[in-house]
């Protein structure tokens, strides 16, 4: 992986845009919408806290909290869209919020994008934090981008304070 040579702050602003608009619709909970931002091949994964190696951990031999296909994510859109899913029903309110995004050229025409995020969610008068960093592999798709991987890293050691993943992050 190479860093984006000096002048290219364009691909950078576009990038970054993307990843604006992506964590906009999440707040908003218009999660077919996100979806729809996804490579016809994504995967979508949230890695174990604490867990090492974590940036180049493969699900294959490594226990995420979420690794799923474009088939598992449709399934958990699904679930989290009905009133049935009593842990988002009412939805949790989010503000998701990144920085320190770096652009670089991946394998194959891939763009590498890695954040910070901060996630707020509040619920019932309760509000937690998710924090970490985020390895985005992007392909061109049309005009814009898709999201061929997303793996979110949650930078501390156990879900205790949190309890559990229950927004997308």
């Amino acid at each position: 992986m190479s860093a984006i040579p000096a002048g290219t702050a364009s691909l950078r602003e576009e990038v970054e845009d993307f990843l604006y608009y992506e964590n906009d619709l999440l707040d908003r909970w218009q999660l077919n919408e996100w979806y729809a931002l996804f490579d016809k091949n994504g995967m979508y994964h949230i890695v174990t806290p604490g867990l090492k190696d974590a940036d180049t951990a493969s699900p294959d031999n490594t226990l995420f909290l979420v690794s799923d296909d474009m088939e598992r994510l449709a399934q958990r859109i699904d679930r989290l869209s009905k009133s049935s899913a009593h842990v988002e029903f009412p939805r949790s309110t989010t503000s998701h919020l990144i920085s320190n995004i770096r652009v670089s050229e991946g394998e194959n025409g891939e763009v590498v994008a890695r954040t910070r995020f901060i996630i707020h969610r509040t619920k019932f008068d309760e509000t937690v934090g998710f924090f970490g960093h985020q390895i985005y592999r992007l392909v061109r798709g049309g005009n814009t981008f898709r999201i061929r991987d997303k793996r979110c890293v949650l930078d501390f050691d156990t879900l205790s304070q949190q309890g559990k993943v229950t927004i997308i992050l």
